[in-house]
């Protein structure tokens, strides 16, 4: 209620305010600035599914989402909050679910800044980029590999030039984290660098986005990114166990077959991935090509899985129109198919499910329509190769890469693991203030 009473409260004095749009209060020491967005999802998929419809149709409010950023003196903030769709999980008591970001960033004495509070861990371009900024309905395959996406640390930043870089430290637990103070044996925090060259692409080394109307020369940044974490035991869990959201495949203990095995082992994580983007003009078009690659691996006194993956896109935009197309790739560790042998079948004969690392591929191209400079209409058409999908008897076929929890129906008398072509078709309209 106090958040609604907020929310209703800001709107009105965005509606008052005598400024331009967007901007609330903007003086010599203070700025404040507000935005919001709004995503609808229209989602065809066909699937081979002996239970169900072979076609399926989805409408989702994607996202509704409040930003207010802005500075005082030489301080930054950030905050955002999340209202949509993507907030629909199960809540357990003490979890203040809808807090994305907030965060200051404040200078230092060294000429360095540091960023703390809740944001982004600074790790690959593709979880970097604002979704608002996406010509595609969603992010690849390959960045569920690989992602952390938003938690709670500090981070020291640098920029000398044309380079710059950052060194974080975070709590590993993800976003949201409640107060408990339960025993535990320590292992280390979330340690994260990204750094790289930087021709003006990029606002900042935690601020991404993949499109530029009209650049005026050609502009490039490649970066690279590591990211280091020893387990903790607490309480009945682990710190990687108890994350409630933006877990990977590989620390979902659906897929890693030893992440949460019992007793409990302080398991370590690591990753390691390249970026680069480059952005030209071409007479009256612009355009921009994007390449990431990242490899990870988990490893306790169980065993050890490792995941690979990438992806290439290339975009052409002219006045309200962008194309693009993006390839994407994700290897699953032939371990992994431990995780989805039904007793009595040999791991032998299930890892054909991994023969020979078979990757999942994503084929996705896209047409984007700004029909104002706030309103935008995305339509693109995932194409899914060697999908990895779940069939629970007598109810249906989930896609793993969007219900990967859903591994847990593979076993005796409930259903089986297969590989099939998954074909989608979406449309976004996005609305923005």
């Amino acid at each position: 209620m106090k958040r609604t009473l907020m929310t209703v409260g800001l709107m009105a004095f965005i509606g008052i305010a005598q400024a331009r749009a967007g901007e609330i209060v903007k003086n010599d020491k203070f700025v404040l600035n507000a935005n919001g967005r709004m995503q609808w999802l229209v989602v065809g998929q066909k699937v081979d599914d002996p239970f169900r419809s072979d076609d399926r149709m989805y409408l989702f409010m994607k996202q509704a989402r409040l930003r207010l950023t802005g500075k005082y003196n030489d301080a930054k903030f950030d905050v955002q909050l999340a209202y949509g769709g993507e907030e629909a999980i199960a809540a357990s008591p003490g979890v203040g679910l809808g807090l994305l970001d907030f965060s200051f960033d404040v200078p230092t004495p060294f000429k360095t800044r540091v960023k703390v509070g809740q944001f982004r861990v600074p790790y690959g371009r593709e979880r970097l980029t604002d979704s608002g900024t996406l010509n595609f309905g969603d992010r690849s395959i390959q960045s569920l590999g690989f992602s952390w996406n938003r938690d709670v640390g500090a981070a020291l930043s640098k920029k000398h030039g044309k380079f710059v870089g950052t060194l974080g430290v975070f709590t590993g637990g993800g976003r949201d984290v409640p107060q408990r103070y339960l025993p535990e044996k320590i292992g280390s925090p979330m340690l994260v660098t990204r750094f790289g060259y930087d021709d003006g692409i990029d606002e900042d080394v935690y601020t991404v986005n993949s499109r530029e109307a009209r650049p005026d020369r050609t502009r490039a940044a490649a970066y690279f990114n590591a990211l280091y974490m020893k387990d903790s035991l607490i309480g009945h869990s682990t710190v990687i166990n108890v994350r409630s959201t933006d877990k990977s495949l590989l620390l979902n203990p659906n897929w890693n077959p030893f992440v949460a095995q019992a007793p409990f082992s302080q398991g370590r994580v690591w990753q390691a991935g390249g970026d680069v983007v480059v952005r030209a003009p071409l007479g009256e078009y612009a355009v921009t090509g994007e390449a990431e690659a990242n490899y990870g691996t988990y490893s306790n006194t169980y065993g050890t899985v490792t995941m690979k993956g990438g992806r290439v896109q290339v975009g052409i935009s002219r006045g309200a129109f962008d194309a693009s197309l993006r390839h994407a790739v994700l290897y699953p560790d032939a371990r992994m198919a431990n995780t989805f042998t039904p007793t009595g079948v040999t791991t032998a004969q299930h890892s054909l499910l991994f023969e020979n690392d078979k990757p999942i591929r994503e084929y996705t191209p896209s047409l984007t329509y700004h029909y104002r400079s706030n309103v935008a209409l995305v339509a693109d058409m995932p194409i899914y190769t060697n999908m990895l999908v779940f069939q629970e008897n007598r109810l249906g076929t989930y896609v793993a890469t969007e219900h990967p929890d859903q591994a847990t129906v593979v076993k005796p008398g409930a259903g089986t693991a297969t590989r099939q072509r998954v074909v989608e078709g979406r449309l976004m309209f996005q609305l923005t203030f």
